[in-house]
């Protein structure tokens, strides 16, 4: 069975090779790639590299994931939704919140600027530009925060903006988790 680009970007940002090489491969030949390109629930908001994630580490517990990328670059809601916050928000810096349909809310944080046509109760769709990649609040360099709340409650996103094989085009670097 012939490996396409697309399976291949799909098996290393899943972080999946060796036994489950073969079994993804299957299911490519199943659908075809245009099916794969359609729109998708989630996707990655900004390209980049994953470079912190979810759970405690030194100095304590990290509410999310972390993907570093240049100062500017365009951040894309992963999912559509409705803006709750928009602003300053101490050590997240420029955060941008929206709810989910089935009532998460994903932060995106340390922004360099929120879009200018992103307010607080505007409904974003998935893969809208929201604002750009900064460095503000507490942070040791321009990245993109990303944090996934359920009932207020912060949880791993990174199975939820993993979990579809469209990424319309956003790569994110392998990167060791």
């Amino acid at each position: 069975m012939r490996q396409t680009r697309l399976t291949t970007r799909l098996i290393r940002s899943l972080g999946l090779a060796g036994r489950f090489r073969a079994t993804i491969l299957a299911a490519a030949a199943l659908f075809p790639a245009a099916a794969l390109a359609a729109p998708c629930p989630t996707g990655m908001p900004v390209a980049g590299e994953f470079s912190s994630g979810f759970g405690y580490r030194g100095r304590g517990f990290h509410p999310g994931v972390d993907i570093r990328a240049p100062i500017g670059s365009a951040v894309r809601a992963a999912s559509g939704g409705t803006v709750v916050f928009a602003g300053r928000y101490y050590a997240y810096g420029i955060m941008l919140e929206i709810e989910h349909q089935d009532g998460t809310r994903a932060r995106y944080a340390h922004l360099a600027r929120i879009d200018r046509d992103v307010r607080v109760g505007e409904r974003i769709m998935a893969g809208q530009v929201i604002g750009a990649v900064g460095r503000t609040g507490r942070s040791t360099g321009p990245h993109l925060h990303v944090e996934l709340r359920r009932d207020g409650r912060p949880t791993d996103p990174w199975p939820w903006l993993t979990r579809t094989a469209c990424t319309d085009g956003i790569e994110i670097a392998e990167a060791r988790r």
